[in-house]
């Protein structure tokens, strides 16, 4: 008698065989979004640990791991170093979230950065003599001299009449939080002239543009030979592709959230549009067959009526016959 054998379907392939080149390379979940955070241009560990909530040590210890694999590979040999996805990378995260679901994985997600998103404050009293600032030139633009230092890592410009805090680049998975990551850090920034070295700056802050929101995906990296382009919308929104410098890059930019969000979401969106039509499309077969059903049964009843027009009735013996 043959032993009793368990046939899996044919869909549940897939899955195993990416299940098991997840345990080959040791990736766990977190490994994978700490891998695609390292992926984003100009990332460091530090961004890395903020951006998945972790240590150091851990980005340090799957930043290794990657590098071992062959999924990462060193761009930046100095004092700060930076990451950039091999090909062989790109195509095992983007393995990682379409064999699993079908779909985009939440749990590994994709980066959103936020450009350098300035605010310029007025000027009303320089910093005290007892605590100057080391300002260091950065040019002469129309006749007025620019002057700039780092706070930490934050780059601060003083003109004539104004201070310009730039929280430089920020990147987190979710969209929402990176306007108010930029502005706790303009917040404490300004706090920090007044407190420690004197200065008195103007409540309200003016933005120098508005927001840009890169967003890193596949299908920006397929678009080649498409080149740089940017497309005004209405109400101002503008969407477009660039891989300019420093991040040489191919990417999507948008100055909207929600169009950066959908541009992230989009091939969720389209199997959500294919599970819609297929289900019109079974709703309207359903109705259909019904039709089909309800013109058998009049086509029927009106033969039936056709079929008794054509009888008799007699009004008795030697009475007259009628036709109905």
């Amino acid at each position: 008698m043959a032993p009793d054998r368990t046939v899996e379907p044919a869909w549940r392939k897939p899955v195993q065989q990416f299940k098991g080149k997840i345990e080959l390379l040791g990736f766990s979940q977190r490994g994978l979004r700490i891998l695609r955070v390292l992926g984003t241009p100009d990332c460091t560990a530090s961004d890395a640990a903020k951006i998945v909530g972790c240590s150091k040590s851990l980005v340090s210890h799957w930043k290794d791991h990657a590098v071992k694999v062959g999924a990462l590979r060193l761009q930046t040999d100095g004092i700060v170093k930076y990451y950039e996805l091999t090909p062989f990378g790109l195509k095992f995260l983007a393995t990682s979230t379409d064999l699993t679901t079908g779909e985009r994985c939440v749990a590994v997600g994709v980066v959103h950065v936020l450009e350098d998103h300035a605010v310029k404050f007025e000027v009303l009293r320089g910093e005290d003599a007892s605590c100057r600032i080391d300002w260091r030139k950065l040019g002469e633009p129309r006749n007025w001299v620019k002057l700039g230092f780092k706070l930490g890592d934050v780059r601060v410009v003083k003109t004539s009449r104004h201070i310009i805090i730039h929280p430089g680049k920020l990147r987190d998975f979710n969209a929402d939080r990176l306007l108010v990551m930029a502005g706790e850090i303009v917040g404490r920034v300004r706090l920090e002239l007044m407190t420690r070295f004197g200065m008195v700056l103007s409540e309200d802050g003016v933005l120098l543009h508005d927001p840009v929101w890169e967003v890193f995906t596949p299908e920006a990296e397929a678009l080649e030979g498409a080149g740089t382009f940017k497309v005004h919308m209405a109400d101002g929104a503008m969407g477009g592709l660039d891989n300019s410098p420093p991040d040489r890059k191919r990417h999507f930019e948008y100055n909207r959230k929600e169009l950066a969000v959908a541009a992230v979401r989009s091939p969720e969106l389209f199997v959500e549009l294919a599970q819609k039509v297929d289900a019109l499309i079974q709703t309207v077969n359903g109705l259909v067959t019904v039709n089909e059903r309800l013109v058998g049964l009049l086509t029927e009843s009106l033969g039936l009526a056709g079929k008794n027009s054509n009888e008799t009735v007699s009004a008795g013996k030697g009475g007259t016959c009628y036709v109905c």
